[in-house]
């Protein structure tokens, strides 16, 4: 079985604060429909168990707390409007918290392989693209979990508990349990996970491929790299005139140094120059003239790379241009 990012590596106790981080709307959106997926799966078997009569039946904790989750998550979703450029805060957020945004998250990539599974079960002839549709939000949902502060965090034990319950397995420990999660058997595109560079970017590849207009691929080149520009000014509130490369140096190298990666010299320096030499050598070509060359492979390779950018500036210390963090 392929190692878990949490495999031998010391956890943050529950109760010790994560500090303040955020989430875009449509991520935090997918985070509340996973809360929502494991409170529906916890009271069920809470219920189950209550038919018995025991005085204590399991859970309760965990309902109680997921519950209040879910609450706040709604109050603060309502607060925003549905404006999918809007971000949520959750200030003072436990890591015991963070373990259960991961838990739901995952546990919604579990049940749409479910789906496929059934779908694949039930279907005579499984068209390419299908299967790609389930593959793509299978590791979009993963890859929320590895989201900023969630990177490497385990996720709450109630998760492998399910899961143990699921797959009919009783004699194995819990804390060695772990929940099969499926692996992609295909994947002819790369899989895009930012949600604001798939709305932005994939419908225009659609349209693309549907009139046969091969030589405008560049105008998803453009449009990626617009996303990835915005992204920048909106973590740091950066408004100066500077684009492109420029405007990574501004943010990333020069003092104050409003996007860290790395506290080490070396490490924040690479991750300025990846950022500039997709600027340099990709960006600035497509934005100064028309490139006819590109091919969907080489676009749907792109598109993967700036999906990498924005998940580096997702787990990146970012100081606001005004000195707030």
């Amino acid at each position: 079985m392929t190692p878990k990012p949490w495999d031998g590596v010391d956890q943050p106790p529950d109760e010790t604060v994560a500090g303040s981080p955020w989430f875009f709307v449509d991520a935090y959106v997918e985070f509340q429909k996973g809360l929502d997926a494991l409170l529906s799966e916890l009271e069920k078997h809470r219920n189950a168990v209550k038919l018995l009569g025991l005085e204590s039946p399991p859970y309760d904790e965990e309902v109680a707390r997921i519950r209040g989750m879910v609450d706040w998550g709604k109050e603060r979703l309502d607060a925003t409007n549905g404006s999918p450029r809007a971000s949520i805060t959750v200030s003072g957020v436990t890591f015991g918290s963070l373990r259960y945004l991961k838990a739901g998250v995952l546990y919604l990539a579990y049940l749409v392989e479910k789906q496929k599974r059934a779908f694949l079960a039930g279907a005579e002839i499984v068209p390419r693209s299908v299967l790609q549709s389930f593959d793509t939000r299978i590791e979009q949902l993963q890859n929320m979990g590895e989201m900023g502060k969630l990177g490497g965090l385990r996720p709450a034990e109630v998760m492998f508990e399910i899961f143990e319950a699921t797959n009919g397995t009783s004699s194995m420990s819990k804390a060695r349990m772990e929940p099969v999660f499926p692996t992609p058997t295909t994947h002819a595109d790369v899989p895009i996970v930012d949600l604001v560079l798939r709305k932005r970017c994939l419908p225009i590849l659609a349209a693309i491929e549907g009139a046969g207009s091969s030589e405008q691929y560049d105008t998803v080149i453009r449009e990626m790299s617009v996303v990835l520009e915005d992204r920048v000014r909106e973590l740091t509130g950066f408004t100066g005139k500077f684009s492109g490369a420029e405007l990574f140096s501004a943010t990333m190298s020069r003092d104050p140094c409003l996007i860290r990666f790395s506290s080490e010299k070396d490490v924040q320096e690479a991750a300025h120059l990846f950022f500039r030499g997709y600027s340099g050598l990709v960006r600035n070509e497509a934005m100064h003239r028309l490139v006819e060359s590109y091919t969907k492979e080489r676009v749907m390779q792109l598109l993967g790379m700036v999906d990498y950018l924005l998940f580096l500036l997702s787990r990146a210390q970012v100081q606001r241009a005004n000195g707030t963090s």
